[in-house]
Order: C-alpha cells, then sequence, then structure tokens
C-alpha cells in the first residue's frame, strides 16, 4: 500500500499565504486607520447658576453719620469693632452733648444672620444715678437705606428718646449741625 507522502512545502506556503491575509485584514482593520487625533468629547454643559443673594445692606452700614439722639444732630462714626471678628459695629459719638460727652460708645452691635436690613445691638443709655452714669438696654438698628437707618429699643419705655433716625452725612439730605 502506497504510504501517503506530506508536501512540506505547500503546507507551509498555505500557512504563511494564510498569516499574510491575517496581518493585512488586521492593519486595514478600523484601529490601525489613520485618525485626526484622540476624539475628545465636549464637555457637558454649565448648569445655571441661581443669581447670587442681593448683599444686605447691613454689612455696609460703618461711616459718617448725622443721628437724632437728643441736643441733635449729632455726628456718630459707626466703625468695626477691632477687638471682634466679624460684622460688629461700634457706634461713637462725635459731638458730645452736656449729658453725653464727646467720644461715647452709643451702641456695639451685630449684624443679625438671619434678617436682612437688621443689626442686634446694646445702646447706652443715660441712667438716673447722675452725669455719666450709663446703663446698656437692647436696641436694634434698622437699614432702611444704604442712606438711613433707624435705631429702636426693644423695650420703648427702657430709655427716652427712641427712635432715633441716621442719615448719612454724604447723603443729599444730610442735616447740618447746630453750633
Amino acid at each position: 500500500m502506497p504510504r501517503a507522502t506530506i508536501d512540506r512545502p505547500r503546507s507551509s506556503t498555505t500557512v504563511i499565504a494564510l498569516l499574510l491575509a491575517c496581518l493585512i485584514a488586521a492593519c486595514n482593520s478600523q484601529s490601525f486607520q489613520e485618525s485626526n487625533g484622540p476624539s475628545i468629547m465636549p464637555p457637558p454643559p454649565a448648569p445655571v447658576q441661581p443669581p447670587a443673594p442681593p448683599m444686605n445692606p447691613a454689612r455696609q452700614i460703618d461711616g459718617n453719620w448725622y443721628a437724632t439722639y437728643p441736643g441733635g444732630p449729632l455726628r456718630v462714626v459707626i466703625g468695626l469693632d477691632p477687638m471682634l471678628r466679624g460684622r460688629n459695629y461700634v457706634a461713637t459719638l462725635v459731638d458730645g452733648t452736656k449729658s453725653v460727652p464727646a467720644g461715647q460708645v452709643m451702641w456695639r452691635g451685630t449684624v443679625d444672620q438671619y434678617v436682612p436690613n437688621l443689626v442686634r445691638a446694646e445702646q447706652a443709655c443715660l441712667s438716673s444715678g447722675g452725669p455719666g452714669s450709663v446703663r446698656t438696654v437692647k436696641a436694634r438698628v434698622v437699614v432702611n437705606d444704604p442712606e438711613h437707618l433707624t435705631e429702636e429699643l426693644v423695650d420703648p419705655k427702657s430709655c427716652s428718646g427712641f427712635p432715633v433716625k441716621y442719615t448719612r452725612a454724604s447723603a443729599a439730605d444730610a442735616p447740618q449741625p447746630k453750633n
């Protein structure tokens, strides 16, 4: 019986041809094609931001003011308390009267964090204990607009002469102090 012979050259040619066909097919695939660079997805659209909350006018009351304290209008400087952080105000009297000397701190207050246009304060009130005798009472400073404030006492009967109206010195309707 004749023995079958394997024609090796034909078999290796077939394998080489098969490998070459696979290589060509792989090179023609899309992953080997020339591209214009990496494909970058466009960024998603930015979400719509809500408008910024309005600025609380009570955070901008430092400056020079005229106040309608008895014997007034009297000049008052409202400044930030250097000993405390945040919006802690000190209102100091510039013009003195017979009963209240110049340089007297009239009130100290803090911007209310929950109620816009409001400063919670401790007001100096002349006591009936004689000249220079001062006690403090609870008050609130209401910012009507950037040029006008109203100081009210929590207990209106605790001190006389209230409410006190403040007008910024640079306002068009600022009063002139009495000479």
